[in-house]
């Protein structure tokens, strides 16, 4: 082969690999798998409770053993004392009472059907939120006793007030024709409250009390057949004493 021909056959093999098209190699893609990538966690955020007199603000609300329980915005019930969180239980805040927002809970919370409804007193000069049971616009204001026993909630209520609320007491008496003031026994003596009514009925004696009571000025009606009802304002500030005179019809 002569020199010529030689250099005419490597110009063409090289002019020939030219031609072929560069492809890049990089990493091999990754080998497909079973497990679908993990979603973030779904959070929550305990419901806080302001008090609308004293700008008072907690998550915790306590019941008659000072055991505290807490709601969150997944709807969900926890015990503070262990962590255990019961579903189905929904916070509302209620704005249409002349004394502020009203709390209310609603849940599996007793046969007869009911809410809970927080109320606020004060313990060792610290303020606190309470638990409290409202049957339909009817809450005698008492504490109620809260467990959780596996996955159920128990709820007992008791003869105790908040802590740190207070008492409007009083007698209730008539004037005879003779001008003689005596006491009315089996009069319905209530105040409205902001989510519904508190009542007493006097004794032999005509003596009322009207307990689990916070400052603020209410109306105090007194109600018994035979005789003109009364409606009075009374403004409640500590234990206060609030006599009512009614008259014959």
């Amino acid at each position: 082969m002569t020199p010529k021909l030689f250099a005419t056959l490597v110009m063409a093999v090289v002019l020939a690999g030219c031609n072929d098209p560069y492809v890049p190699t990089g990493p091999s893609s990754p080998e497909p798998t079973d497990t679908p990538p993990s979603n973030p966690p779904v959070t929550s955020t305990l419901h806080e409770f302001a008090e609308s007199e004293t700008g008072f603000s907690t998550t915790d609300l306590r019941d008659a053993q000072d055991e505290i329980v807490q709601f969150n915005t997944a709807n969900e019930l926890v015990w503070a004392a262990d962590g255990t969180r019961l579903p189905g239980f929904r916070v509302f805040h209620n704005s249409g009472f002349s004394r502020g927002v009203v709390h209310f809970i609603e849940g599996k919370i007793c046969t007869e059907g009911c809410s809970f409804e927080v109320r606020f007193g004060s313990k060792d000069g610290e303020r606190r939120a309470y638990l409290t049971v409202d049957y339909g616009h009817s809450n005698p204001g008492t504490l109620v006793d809260v467990e959780v026993a596996g996955a159920t909630l128990v709820v007992r209520q008791t003869a105790a007030y908040p802590s740190g609320t207070f008492t409007l007491s009083g007698i209730v008496t008539e004037v005879t024709a003779a001008g003689a003031v005596r006491p009315v026994p089996g009069v319905v003596v209530y105040r409205g409250v902001t989510t519904g009514w508190q009542d007493a009925t006097t004794d032999a004696t005509g003596s009322y009390q009207i307990h689990g009571l916070n400052d603020g000025a209410e109306v105090v009606s007194a109600i018994k057949d035979g005789y003109q009802r009364t409606e009075e304002s009374v403004t409640v500030k500590g234990d206060t004493r609030f006599n009512i005179r009614l008259s014959r019809r």
